[in-house]
This record gives C-alpha cells, structure tokens and sequence, in this order.
C-alpha cells in the first residue's frame, strides 16, 4: 500500500523530480566552479582589462556594446554579452567565483528549458529527460560553462530554448502577438551570439519532427508541384514563407557580425590559413566532434590548426558524413528524428566549422558543440529508446544503462571541470593532450610572468616560438619576461619582432615607447605611442604615457590634452587622473589639481601618491588641517615612508601640534637615520620642550 501511494505520488510529480534531478546532477559536476579563478585566455577582454566592463552599465557603456564601428575590443557584435558581463561586474566586482556561478545559473536554466521544450514537443518525458541531463553533465560542456569569457555560449543558448518554447506555443494557436515573441527571443539570443543565424532552419527540421506540420508526403507533393500548386497552397513554401522574417534577422545579424569581424585586429584573412586547409578540415571536424560527444577525452581549451591534412583523412570523413545522410534519408519515414537531429547538428555547426575565422583559430573546440550537440543527443536518445524496446524487460535495461551514462559523464565531467581552476592547470593540461601547442606554452609564460617568475616564463615562450615563429603574442610576452629582468635591449628587440609579424601589435608598440622612454629616447617613445593611438584611438594608456613624455619634454599644455582624453576613454583611470593634477599643478591651475587628485581618490582611495600630492597644495595654500588629514591617510597606507612622515611633522608643527610633530620627526629618524634635517629639526623641539 505504501509503495503504491509512493509511486502514484512519484508519478503525479515525475516532472518535478526530473527538474531537481537535473539541477542536483550539473551542481555536482560543478561543485567547485566559485573556487575558479579568471583564465588568462579572453577573459581579460571580456573582463579584467575592458574598462567598459569595469565602468559597469552606463548610456556610453550601452552606446559602446552596440556599436559595431569600434571593434577594439577585438571580437564581434554581441552587445547583451557585454551588458552581462557589466551587470556582473557592478554585482561582484572581480570576484570570479561569482562569474562563474552566474555562468553555471544560465548553464542550468537551459538544461531545465531544453527538457522542457523537448517534452512540449515530443511528448515524450524519458528520452527528453535523458537528452537534458547528458547536456547538462557532458564533459564536452565544460568549456562553455567553465570559462568567462564563454558567457556569450550559455546567455545565447538560453535565448535559443526560449524561442523554441515561443515558437511551440505560436505553433498551436498561430497569431502575430506569439510571432512576435519569437522575433523577440530571437533577436535577444542573435545580440547575446550570432550562433542563432541558423535557428530558422532548425524550425523547418521541427515543423517535420516532432511538430508534424507536415509530411513526407506533403514534402514531396509540394516540391514535385511547386509550379501547380499556388503559394497559397503550398504547405513548404507557407512553412518556408513563414520563416522569412527570422531569416532577415539572422541575415541582419551576419552583416553586424562580419562588419564588427572585419574591423577587428583578429580578423584572419585566407592568406593566413588557406581556404583549402579550412575546406579539407570540415569533414574531419564533424567526424572528430562526434568521436567527443561519445568518447570523450583528451579534451583541451587549444587545438592547434593543422598545418597540412592527409587527403586520405578528407576522403575517409566525408564518405562517413555521406554515408550517415544516406542513411539517415533511407530511414526518414520510419524514424524522421534521424535526420532531424543529423541535419540540426550539420546545420548548427556550419556557423563555427572554420570557413570564416577570427583570432588565433583553432582546429576545433568543444565550445562550439553546445547548441550543436542537442541534434546528436535526440538521435541517441530516441534512437537508443527505438531499439532497446525490442529486448525483454526494456525499461529496466534503459533505466539502468541510462544511470551508468550519466554517472561516467559525472565523473569524467568533474575531471574535466578541474582543470579550468586557473591558467596554470588548465594549459598544462592542454600540453598534456596537444604537445606541440604554441597558445598553450605562450599562456602557461604569461601566468608565470604574473607570478613573478619570468625566467622560466621565458623558458615557454621560446617554445611556442620554436612551434610557432610567426606567433607574435610569444614575441611580445618574451619582451615583458626580458623587461622584469632589466634585460631592456632584448626586450626591444622581441617587441620589434612582434610587430614585423603584426604591425597592429598595439601592445608591443606601447611597450617599446615605455622602454625607450626609460632609456631617455622620449621623442622616439612618443613616436611609438602615436603609432599606437593611430591604430587605436581609444589606447588609454598611450594617450597617458604621451601626456608623461611630454610633460618631461616641457610641453605640459600638450600633456594635458591626452591626459583629458585617457580619461574621457577611461573614466576610471586612476594614473591619468593623478597625472593630470600633476601638470594641472604645474600651470598654476591649482583647483583643477585638487579636483583631478580627488578623482583619483574616488578610484583607488589607497592612492598614497595622491593623498600625498593633496596634502601638500594643502599645506601650501596654508589649510593645514586638510594637509595633516591627507598625509595621515598617506602614511595608513605606507608606514615605512620616511618623507611622508617629515611632511606629516612639518605641518603639525605649522598647526602648533609639537607633541605630533616630533613624533613623526622621530619616526622620520627611524626609517631614514640619515635624514640631517630632521634630526636638526628634532634636536631643536626637544631642546625648546626641556627648556619649558
């Protein structure tokens, strides 16, 4: 009796416990992910370094995201990306476990929908239930959850699930209001990613199956009559007819995202990787990526783009890709969810299978399997379902070889989720899978030289040079390792190299301006900057580095204008606001000095340069309460610094304050024995104390 209750009860709530089943299953894979540390692969560009980011969400900071004419940022047009990152940002700072987790909640929301919409669509609660929960603990995931800078894959993919539910519901009761939150949705997921561009065509793979608009039957009549039947008629062309306003939309967002392409630095032409390279590894692609989905390992962040591919591998998987469609067509009448789920993970891949390409591309990346993945998934699941009914007692078989999927994928899932802890474990296991892998040795140099190591930095970067000697990244992070070690005229040397490979190296030429500055070559640093600022208007810190070379030149009206513009650039730039009181102190404008001081304060209020600097117009314009209150914070700030102390007695003893000021003239001693005038000052307030 009590077993039948539980099971009517479990029943009547099954939908319920396979929502909590699935948020129980990804929180375990993900257990650790707050723990994470920002990577030093595109998460500084989406974070750590973007100062719109870190200016959080403002009308210039919305102007910005959607502007698809300043690409500086180095990556295409997905304006609500960074609208995500902002409120991030605003909410917890550089707190990456709390990126993270806000990742890992989109992550779950589109687990919980794709079991949703499958369910709404299919009818069919098992197979959409285990085709959510291998999505929601694949190892083959962990990228697009586990990395910041992938936040665009989850938010995108989000609004993907719910233009699917909109367009489910417009599908049972069709009428422009519930046309129109699909156009919503949509446009909504195209601005989080343009991977959406291809959704119209998933929506024609669903009107066939599992939505039945239409039949095969209908297809065929419709296609052998196109020119006797009237449009009107004609159930494809009105399905097709039907779609066309999201197909102007995805091709809206193409332009937006080619032009944004285009216009960035990371732009690579077919000189660089030849367009028949990228062809021959299409099929190998798509055979590779479903080798991931059922075996998967040796996963890693960085595959390196071959260099050449045997013709035999580009034979071998395109005859498998070939014979797959064969088969999937021969099979459309008795399981049409074969070559809907084939076809939806052809299709959806297309965007991202290397024909157009950005950045340091790579030969694949589990990343891009998100969406992609879904149409393999619903061909195992369905399938798998299909040909386990024929044995005895199927539902148990089913029940208990679905448990040992999901808890190997478990497994391997947390594995794999380990790894992306921080830069360091993630690219050492990257050099574990794909040895000769230059991005990798350059990342694992460039955490090395964060930590203060630069020699064996170097030792990383030589060989992502050896692997790779036209990667200019390794040439400009060997410069910075040669820099910390006062090794200047190398330093230089590898930054030049940097910028013979990629003359729009904007980072190699600020740094060789900076260290020919250091060397006393100021017109020649400026000449550097200038370069910098042609290519990048918006270079902050070239435009404050310009405003310091001129200042030391004596031209301190120039310096000022570039330090204006850093700030209008960067509003939170704390060393171009501090420069600024400098010069600004300089001419006279001494108000104006306090006021650039201060809002360098409200940027770092740990600025000890600056509350020093406040302190002493301060103690100049004889307002000597606000000058003892600003060194004091000063000295909070750095204890040891004997100047700071004299400058805090002296105005003490201006006040009248004695008993303070030989304190701190004490103090002064202390750290600074050689300090004559101090003691002179000291020896003369102690001696008028003893005499009173």
């Amino acid at each position: 009796m009590t077993f039948s209750i539980t099971s009517s009860f479990f029943k009547k709530h099954l939908k319920i416990f396979i929502y909590f089943f699935l948020i129980i299953i990804t929180c375990i894979v993900y257990q650790n992910i707050h723990k994470h540390d920002f990577i030093n692969f595109d998460d500084n560009v989406y974070v750590t370094d973007n100062h719109h980011v870190k200016n959080g969400i403002s009308p210039k900071n919305i102007i910005w995201a959607f502007n698809i004419n300043d690409r500086n940022d180095k990556v295409y047009w997905h304006p609500l990306t960074w609208l995500s990152h902002m409120l991030d940002y605003e909410l917890f700072g550089l707190n990456a476990g709390m990126h993270h987790v806000t990742s890992l909640g989109f992550h779950i929301a589109n687990v919980l929908l794709l079991f949703l919409v499958l369910h709404l669509m299919t009818g069919m609660i098992f197979q959409s239930a285990f085709v959510a929960a291998v999505f929601a603990v694949h190892p083959i995931n962990v990228d697009s959850v586990a990395w910041i800078a992938e936040r665009k894959n989850v938010l995108s993919t989000m609004f993907w699930m719910l233009t699917m539910l909109s367009y489910f519901y417009y599908t049972k009761a069709p009428c422009i209001y519930r046309y129109f939150l699909i156009i919503v949705t949509m446009a909504a997921g195209l601005m989080a990613k343009p991977m959406l561009v291809t959704l119209p065509f998933v929506f024609l793979l669903l009107d066939f199956w599992p939505l039945h608009r239409v039949e095969l039957s209908e297809v065929k009549t419709s296609i052998l009559n196109i020119k006797k039947i009237p449009f009107s008629h004609n159930i494809v062309v009105k399905l097709i007819g039907e779609k066309i306003p999201l197909l102007a939309l995805s091709l809206l967002t193409f332009i937006f995202s080619s032009l944004s392409l285009h216009k960035s630095r990371e732009f690579i032409s077919t000189d660089s990787v030849p367009m028949a390279l990228r062809i021959s590894n299409i099929p190998i692609s798509y055979v590779k990526y479903m080798v991931k989905l059922i075996w998967p390992r040796d996963m890693a962040i960085f595959y390196p783009f071959p260099e050449t591919i045997p013709f035999w591998q580009v034979i071998s998987a395109g005859l498998i890709l070939i014979i797959i469609t064969i088969g999937v067509i021969l099979l459309i009448k008795k399981s049409p969810y074969l070559i809907v789920g084939w076809l939806w993970y052809l299709g959806t891949l297309f965007p991202v299978i290397g024909l157009i390409q950005g950045g340091r591309w790579p030969e694949m990346a589990e990343r891009w399997m998100y969406v992609p993945e879904i149409g393999l998934l619903i061909i195992i699941s369905w399938g798998g379902a299909a040909l386990l009914s024929k044995i005895p007692q199927p539902g148990r078989v089913i029940t208990t070889l679905g448990a040992v999927i999901i808890t190997a994928l478990i497994l391997n899932a947390r594995t794999q989720a380990a790894y992306w802890q921080n830069s360091m474990t993630l690219f050492e296991h990257n050099l574990k899978v794909t040895p000769n892998n230059s991005v990798a040795h350059n990342n694992i140099g460039t955490e090395l030289n964060r930590q203060g190591r630069p020699d064996e930095a170097i030792h990383h970067f030589l060989q992502a040079l050896r692997i790779k000697p036209d990667h200019d990244g390794a040439h400009y992070n060997t410069g910075i390792s040669l820099d910390k070690l006062g090794r200047t005229d190398e330093a230089i040397e590898h930054y030049r190299q940097a910028l013979k490979i990629n003359p729009g190296n904007l980072d190699a030429l600020y740094s060789i301006g900076v260290d020919l500055d250091k060397q006393g070559r100021t017109n020649e640093a400026i000449g550097y900057y200038l370069r910098a600022i042609r290519i990048n208007p918006d270079f902050d810190k070239a435009h404050n580095n310009i405003g310091n070379a001129l200042d030391k030149l004596g031209r301190t009206d120039e310096a000022v204008g570039h330090y204006l513009q850093a700030i209008r650039i960067n509003p939170d730039f704390e060393n171009a606001y501090y420069n600024l009181g400098n010069a600004l102190e300089k001419t006279g404008r001494t108000d104006e000095a306090i006021l650039n001081f201060l809002q360098a304060l409200r940027v770092n209020p740990d600025s000890e340069m600056a509350h020093n600097n406040l302190a002493g117009i301060y103690f100049d314009q004889d307002q000597m309460e606000k000058a003892i209150h600003h060194y004091q914070k000063a000295i909070t700030i750095r204890p040891k610094n004997s100047r700071l102390h004299y400058n805090l007695a002296v105005a003490h003893y201006r006040k009248g304050n004695i008993t303070q000021a030989i304190q701190h003239l004490q103090t002064t001693v202390k750290f600074n024995p050689d300090h004559a005038q101090a003691k002179n000052i000291l020896k003369r307030l102690q001696n008028s104390q003893i005499s009173k």
